[in-house]
């Protein structure tokens, strides 16, 4: 992230803010000429960084703006768990963010989470994302034949016949107008 400050403000106090509440910045100047050339000359800046300017507002402090931005732009992204190995029957995965899932979800197992979830695997048994009531969260699978799936609170089934059907390109459900959609990955 590249942040742009008024001439006021201490860039190395921005900076260590920034770090403090874990946003990694790759410049803080206070000309947006300098910033622009550091960004240009620096060799492993990404393109897509986002240039922020702190002086929309110049009665907001630069650290009030800050906090703002993560509270409304960071916080949609989440935790992530990674899970190695099968859930068999009986078993329940839980986890408060994303989980990635590396095998299978069989049936009478169970897999929720706040935010999305990604089976690297056949997904036979139940699956909740967004969980906490989040229609943004989606289920990825490399199969997706679940008993049962949720997004947010709404719940689908799937026909018995999806379960032995042989699609070989992986498949994700999300939510769209309150209806839970699938489409293949490609």
């Amino acid at each position: 992230m590249i942040i742009f400050s008024n001439e006021n403000e201490n860039t190395s106090d921005i900076a260590d803010n920034c770090d403090e509440i874990e946003i990694s910045v790759a410049q803080v100047g206070d000309s947006m000429e300098n910033i622009i050339e550091a960004a240009e000359v620096k060799e492993n800046a990404e393109k897509t960084e986002p240039i922020i300017s702190l002086t929309d507002e110049p009665e907001i402090t630069t650290n009030k703006r800050i906090s703002e931005l993560v509270a409304t732009e960071f916080i949609k992204e989440h935790h992530a768990k990674f899970h190695k190995g099968n859930l068999r029957s009986g078993m329940v995965l839980e986890y408060d963010g994303s989980i990635i899932l590396l095998g299978d979800v069989n049936p009478g197992a169970q897999i929720r989470a706040t935010g999305n979830i990604i089976v690297l695997g056949t997904l036979k048994g139940v699956a909740h994302a967004g969980a906490n009531g989040e229609r943004d969260a989606y289920v990825f699978a490399l199969k997706l034949a679940p008993v049962q799936l949720r997004i947010a609170d709404i719940i689908t089934r799937f026909p018995e016949s999806s379960n032995s059907k042989s699609n070989i390109n992986p498949e994700y459900a999300y939510v769209e107008d309150g209806t839970v959609f699938v489409s293949t990955f490609e």
